[in-house]
């Protein structure tokens, strides 16, 4: 074999190695059963970023898989109550079941989220009393997240980030529950998080990431970049801003954490039969 031969063999040999090693990256996501706060409730407000339109926003981490969200502006009032199930292979919810809150904590259901995973494609069937919808969206890109479920499957996927410190996208898709809306499910496109610093947010220690993307430019928002905060220690949202409205009647989003509570199924069946308890 010539000199010149073993060169070149040599040459492309760490030519592989060289490029091995550079898209060796490490991984964005790490499942862990431990970092899941099961039972812990999450009391967000819902505004938009000038503070107008609050709304209370609870999220409860009732087992491992399984997730619920209690939407309220006000006691006696109509209050949302909306399930999710996360699949963990994708960080993203499988299926989402959107209720009205009733007496006694019960619900009665009529939105229904189904992901046909294999063939990426999000099916809605909303009921209404004098009509439905029924839509299918494509699901472009995973994780990914229902935006109008208030980021409730997101808080916790960031609970499984490899570092807290790490770059991470995720897509979003959104529900216009109007009967009069011409799209009502819509892929909005994607969202990247690029790690920016560690600071002080609402009292908490935190990690704060830039986001921007196609989900957050015209023609719903006014902006293209938002910004969000996780917990520095345990990865759940403590405060998010986004250019884009996630709901009717708004104009942008901001979702900040109130407190957290580990008052498990006690604390959240008592929280929604506390809504309807003293009304006439």
């Amino acid at each position: 074999m010539s000199l010149s031969f073993s060169k070149l063999i040599l040459t492309g040999a760490l030519g592989l190695v060289a490029a091995g090693c550079a898209t060796a990256q490490p991984p964005v996501w790490a499942y862990d059963p431990q970092n899941n706060n099961v039972g812990r409730l999450y009391y967000y407000e819902r505004s938009n970023v000038d503070g107008s339109k609050t709304e209370r926003v609870t999220i409860f981490h009732r087992d491992e898989n399984s997730v619920e969200v209690y939407k309220e502006n006000g006691l006696c009032k109509n209050a949302a109550l909306v399930t999710a199930t996360m699949d963990w292979a994708s960080y993203s919810a499988s299926k989402i079941t959107g209720g009205q809150l009733k007496p006694n904590a019960e619900h009665h259901e009529f939105a229904f989220l189904t992901w046909d995973q294999p063939n990426a494609i999000l099916n809605v069937h909303v009921k209404f009393p004098n009509g439905e919808i029924k839509e299918e969206a494509p699901i472009r890109s995973t994780p990914w997240h229902l935006y109008d479920f208030d980021f409730a499957s997101l808080t916790l996927a960031t609970q499984h980030l490899a570092s807290k410190k790490q770059d991470f996208d995720f897509g979003m898709a959104l529900v216009w529950t109007d009967p009069k809306a011409e799209d009502p499910l819509t892929w909005m496109g994607e969202v990247k998080a690029k790690y920016q610093t560690e600071e002080k947010r609402l009292g908490r220690t935190t990690k704060k990431y830039v986001l921007t993307g196609s989900a957050l430019k015209e023609p719903l928002s006014t902006s293209s970049e938002g910004a969000l905060w996780l917990d520095a220690g345990e990865g759940h949202i403590v405060d998010a801003v986004l250019p884009v409205p996630n709901h009717a009647g708004y104009k942008d989003l901001r979702l900040k954490l109130l407190k957290t509570s580990d008052g498990g199924f006690e604390e959240w069946t008592g929280l929604l039969r506390a809504h309807f308890e003293e009304c006439d």
